[in-house]
């Protein structure tokens, strides 16, 4: 069996990746670290950001007073100082400038990490009343339920700031309070939720209530979210416009009927047929004539036959000439 040997000599702290003194080459003092700048009114999200920004790279103890100033004659005070000052470069790169000329002689982070703290984080009651008038009577609108949901979860998470993280009663923090008023909050903010949604997901809404077990906000979420769009796929099947083919074939017909509608003959003066079919003119089909089973007149009787192409329909006016019956088999054979 291999001992590990105890007379290796430690890393150094400035050369160790897990070390807090030890500095990324990539590493500058104009890194982007987050999107958005401290402006007063977005203390909390800004904090959150740059806190996540700080942890990976080992450098949240110089902000929340884990890691102070050591004794000048210190062997790590040099590291300590330019990490500290590295630190500072990047708050104050994230801080708007009127903002930022308050803290320009604060040297040390961890005394501009709780100025800034005390200043902007204090909620006080004309801001937790805003808060409130917007959770009391939420309303989806005209938006979708991202965008609803979106702006709904950015107010509630501010609110859920200014409440207390627990109401723990054993002062030792063994009786799970946190975990229950954490779950008391995501189910009011469910039900938030619930109430500002329009009225055509009253279905969805009502099923949710209905089970036994409130699903978490993010399960009510996708739900909902899922409604929204099976309505979108029947809303936009029931709105197919017909194909090009299908397009051509209607207007040919309704050209074609309408075509009809406007012919006119020349010599008879009747309408659904021209000249050069004009039964008149040209002589009838067999077997029509002015009576039942009477021949035509003798002076068509050596007229032009004609194929019977369309049908005779003549004009209900026109008392003198009566209505045509269809041909037999052996007429069209």
């Amino acid at each position: 069996m291999v001992r590990g040997n105890h007379n290796a000599p430690a890393p150094v702290p400035v050369e160790d990746s897990f070390s807090p003194y030890y500095l990324h080459p990539s590493d500058n003092p104009g890194l982007q670290l987050v999107s958005q700048l401290l402006d007063g009114s977005n203390y909390i999200n800004w904090s959150r950001s740059i806190s996540t920004a700080l942890l990976p790279k080992n450098k949240l103890l110089f902000v929340n007073g884990v890691l102070l100033r050591p004794s000048n004659d210190d062997l790590l005070f040099s590291a300590w100082l330019r990490c500290n000052s590295m630190v500072v470069s990047w708050l104050r790169n994230f801080i708007s400038p009127h903002i930022c000329s308050s803290i320009m002689y604060l040297d040390d982070a961890h005394e501009i990490w709780p100025d800034l703290r005390e200043r902007f984080s204090q909620c006080d009651s004309a801001r937790t009343y805003q808060l409130k008038q917007q959770l009391m009577a939420p309303s989806q609108g005209n938006s979708d339920v991202n965008t609803y949901f979106t702006s709904l979860r950015t107010v509630w998470d501010e609110y859920k700031h200014t409440q207390p993280l627990s109401w723990c009663t054993c002062n030792h923090y063994r009786c799970d309070s946190a975990s229950r008023w954490h779950k008391q909050l995501e189910d009011d903010c469910t039900v938030q939720f619930l109430i500002g949604l329009n009225h055509s997901f009253s279905q969805i809404r009502s099923s949710i209530l209905s089970m036994v077990s409130l699903p978490s906000l993010s399960k009510v979420f996708s739900l909902v979210i899922q409604e929204e769009r099976q309505r979108n796929i029947d809303g936009a099947s029931s709105h197919i416009s017909p194909s090009p083919s299908e397009m051509h074939y209607s207007v040919n017909a309704a050209s074609s009927f309408y075509g009809r509608l406007k012919l006119l003959c020349s010599h008879c003066g009747k309408t659904n047929h021209t000249v050069d079919r004009c039964f008149t003119l040209h002589g009838f089909p067999p077997g029509f004539g002015h009576g039942k089973g009477k021949e035509p007149p003798k002076e068509y009787a050596s007229s032009k036959l004609v194929n019977f192409v369309e049908a005779f329909i003549p004009d209900s006016s026109d008392k003198t000439v009566p209505v045509a019956s269809l041909p037999s088999v052996d007429q069209c054979q």
